[in-house]
């Protein structure tokens, strides 16, 4: 066997998600309406291995022949031409094999046979260019190293903006969007105006399966009353550079592509949106450092567990509770919001003092003292200002639903997508700021409830305070919670 770096080296956590082998296509739906995944693992008898998978393509094949996801088993409507490499795997060996086999989909195993990730396209693709094989990636490697040579680049001349899409009538229903999405390379739906002069919104794959995960009929469900209508509309002469700034300040649901006399061109998809940014990094042109429009994500996330705080941003947590003033009535603590704001500002730098938040290599100056913290009933926002050298200081505002006073069950809470700020401060630091501010508030809880010799068992919010519900006080607010995890 080729010697060389092995498959390991690639990130095999992500882009799926299990099943039970007794699923059926709603329980499909929903794990396929996460934003994070893109195919769904089904397992095999008495739920041991993989029998087999589904992917989002697959999923609206099967859908598109009528079938009734609530009886429908994902087991007997499944990809089944699995490929199993083990971990040690070199890289161009990989490759030279799964080109061979064109399997349905790629499982890696440990040497002890034992699950350790899936293989997606897109790790594919990085496979093929980390190992160095020749075929289509090259072609496209070498097509963007040729149109970044270019002496100027516009938005018509370097994308292909005529894949990706359909069209269908105003009046169309799910049933008809799941059939025109089936085809693998359609990744979105146009949807004509009223008397079909124009496009009056999109609907994405993700939200396609965002709205069947609901449990609509798709037979009764108009595809108008529930498509994504923020819509920009760019020339298709406009250079590169402009429209990318463009995007990654209005964030739109769609990019549509008309020419000089306002005809329709094209879709300009997400995928073509990285493609600009990466033709604009060969020439050395500055982008704006901002997530992908909004057709690559869901809008909002389920409820969320308590994230991790990353250890690149903060050396160490907080190790002794200040003096913080709060109130216990009936065994549950409340504390306002300076109590909260000041133990957020002491997790983030213990003196209060500008602090550098480093990763991947960029780098952000954080303005501990101006973080401030407002409470409503039922929420809370956090705002702290930053600059770099892309952005001068601004604020960043993050806002979370924590659920209302009067019922203290849960750790769990609902985050937006994104904090408001410039993008190019959201993009990279927006979720690391959620998750200080999430961790920050939990720990202040257990710390004060481990002052009565107790656990912390849910949290909720009212007007200017946040209640923190221990062991003790169970009894008192509603069911014993579940930990977020």
């Amino acid at each position: 066997m080729v010697s060389g770096p092995t498959v390991s080296l690639l990130e095999l956590r992500d882009e799926f998600a299990f099943v039970r082998n007794d699923a059926n296509y709603a329980d499909v739906s929903r794990s396929l309406g996460q934003s994070s995944v893109k195919v769904v693992l089904v397992r095999g008898k008495k739920n041991k291995g993989v029998g087999g998978v589904i992917s989002q393509t697959h999923f609206l094949k099967v859908c598109a022949t009528g079938i009734d996801p609530t009886s429908t088993l994902a087991r007997n409507q499944m990809q089944t031409d699995l490929l199993r490499l083990r971990d040690d795997t070199p890289l161009e060996h990989a490759v030279e094999v799964i080109q061979e086999k064109d399997p349905d989909a790629v499982l890696i195993l440990s040497g002890e046979n034992k699950f350790v990730g899936y293989l997606s396209p897109e790790d594919f693709r990085e496979l093929k260019l980390a190992s160095g094989v020749k075929g289509r990636m090259g072609k496209v490697a070498e097509k963007v190293i040729a149109a970044a040579q270019e002496p100027s680049q516009d938005v018509s001349h370097s994308l292909d903006l005529g894949d990706e899409f359909a069209f269908v009538r105003n009046d169309a229903i799910f049933s008809d969007a799941s059939r025109a999405l089936a085809p693998s390379h359609v990744k979105v739906i146009l949807v004509r105006a009223k008397k079909s002069k124009g496009i009056a919104g999109v609907l994405t794959e993700p939200e396609f399966l965002k709205v069947c995960a609901t449990g609509i009929n798709p037979d009764k469900t108009l595809v108008s009353k529930h498509m994504l209508t923020d819509l920009l509309r760019i020339r298709s002469d406009t250079p590169l550079e402009e429209a990318v700034k463009i995007i990654g300040e209005k964030d739109p649901d769609a990019v549509l592509v008309l020419s000089p006399e306002n005809k329709f061109v094209g879709y300009l998809s997400p995928a073509d949106y990285n493609e600009a940014i990466e033709l604009l990094k060969k020439k050395k042109i500055e982008v704006f450092d901002v997530p992908a429009i909004k057709p690559d994500i869901t809008p909002l996330p389920p409820l969320l567990p308590p994230p991790t705080l990353e250890t690149t941003l903060l050396d160490e947590l907080i190790e002794e509770e200040s003096d913080l003033t709060h109130t216990i009535e009936d065994d549950i603590i409340s504390v306002d919001a300076s109590s909260i704001t000041a133990h957020i500002r002491n997790l983030i730098s213990k003196d209060s003092t500008d602090i550098v938040w480093s990763e991947d290599g960029s780098e952000v100056v954080v303005h501990t003292s101006s973080l401030s913290v407002d409470i409503g009933d039922g929420s809370l926002t956090a705002s702290i200002e930053m600059s770099c050298d892309q952005c001068p200081r601004s604020a960043i505002i993050a806002s979370f639903f924590l659920g209302k006073s009067d019922d203290l069950s849960n750790l769990n809470g609902v985050r937006e997508q994104a904090p408001a700020g410039p993008k190019v401060l959201v993009g990279r630091w927006g979720r690391p700021f959620q998750e200080v501010v999430w961790s920050a508030m939990l720990e202040h809880g257990e710390l004060l409830v481990n002052e009565y010799d107790s656990n912390l068992m849910g949290i909720g919010a009212g007007p200017g305070t946040i209640k923190f519900s221990n062991s003790k006080s169970s009894m008192h607010v509603g069911a014993k919670a579940g930990g977020g995890i």
